[in-house]
């Protein structure tokens, strides 16, 4: 058997070391002897690389071998796996056996393995291997000047990967700023562009395009009998406002009636009328149906239509009569002209004559 470095077992008297070869040991009590050897391969690593620790020995047949293990994880050296125990067999009344450490280092320099000392049990015997001399050199792994070795910056555990909203939510927050603010740029001028174009109407434009748009909401058919009336009388007051300035939307609907006492051009008991229905419904929520909906709001536009067409005769009167007064005015001046003409030959024919 090959050993690097003989181990001595005593029983407990010091046994006598012999570099190379295989040492007995003397039992006093029945002569039995031992023998054991150690290797280390290889004798040289570096941190943490494995390298093995074998020990063999040579027993009595009947003898016990108990083998130590390294149980501290955090020592200088320490197990890499349990210890593989191979026996070899019994040759004239001797048993080799033989366990296999597989171990590492974590410092550098000559580090002892500090193994504990393997037990022979024979009969009533025990005897101890000595196994603590065996060592191992470890040779750093730095190059030979790391004065200037300037280490990496530390990395975090996990890299942070941000998903794509979070990257583009600030532009998707513009475009939708920028779209919002086009929109209410848009609608804005649509607005004002009706409210240009209805502003230009005369009042009674005005009133009848108001009471076709609000016949195209259909509030009567969805249940909003009421409300339509309303409005429809609102616009009839808008109109009447407009007309005649006395006229305020402020005023009640008797107070209307008495500001418009004296004007002719009011059909006062079809307005009294309508406003005494309206004020039933507006005030007392009185439940109006469809159809006497539709009826009174036609009531509404037929007032507006009926002032209309009355102002509209009375102009054309006056129009009328003013053109009359002005051809009577033109036939008048020139019957003056014509007469101030003949008055003039008159004058002049007699002195003519009497030249002659």
């Amino acid at each position: 058997m090959s050993t690097a470095a003989p181990a001595f077992v005593q029983p407990p008297a010091t046994p006598t070391r012999s570099v190379g070869v295989d040492t007995v040991f003397l039992t006093p009590q029945n002569g039995a002897k031992v023998r054991a050897g150690t290797l280390v391969q290889p004798d040289t690593v570096e941190v943490g690389d494995p390298f093995t620790f074998v020990v063999t020995v040579a027993v009595p047949a009947n003898a016990r071998v108990e083998w130590p293990t390294l149980a501290d994880s955090a020592a200088v050296v320490s197990m890499r796996e349990p210890v593989r125990i191979v026996d070899e067999g019994t040759k004239v009344a001797t048993r080799r056996e033989r366990a296999i450490y597989t171990l590492s280092a974590w410092d550098i320099g000559p580090q002892s393995l500090n193994m504990p000392d393997a037990i022979v049990h024979y009969g009533s015997t025990s005897m101890r291997v000595p196994l603590g001399n065996a060592r191992v050199f470890v040779r750093t792994v730095l190059p030979g000047d790391s004065t200037q070795h300037i280490p990496k910056p530390a990395r975090d555990l996990f890299p942070r990967v941000l998903p794509w909203w979070q990257q583009w939510w600030p532009a998707l927050l513009i475009l939708a700023a920028l779209g919002l603010l086009w929109w209410l740029w848009r609608r804005r001028r649509r607005v004002a562009a009706a409210r240009t174009v209805v502003s230009a109407l005369n009042p009674y434009a005005r009133a009848i395009h108001e009471f076709d748009r609000l016949e195209r909401l259909g509030l009567a058919d969805a249940g909003e009998a009421g409300r339509y009336v309303a409005l429809a009388v609102d616009v009839m007051r808008l109109y009447l406002a407009s007309s005649e300035p006395a006229a305020m939307l402020s005023l009640t609907s008797g107070e209307l009636l008495d500001v418009l006492v004296n004007d002719t051009r009011i059909p006062r008991d079809r307005l009294q009328s309508l406003f005494a229905d309206v004020d039933g419904i507006k005030f007392a929520a009185r439940t109006v149906s469809p159809v006497r909906a539709r009826e009174l709001a036609a009531a509404a536009r037929s007032i507006v239509e009926h002032i209309d067409r009355v102002e509209r005769e009375r102009r054309a009167a006056a129009e009328a009569a003013q053109r009359a007064a002005a051809a009577a005015a033109t036939r008048e001046k020139q019957d003056a002209e014509d007469k101030a003409r003949r008055a003039s030959r008159a004058s002049r024919g007699p002195k003519s004559g009497a030249g002659v």
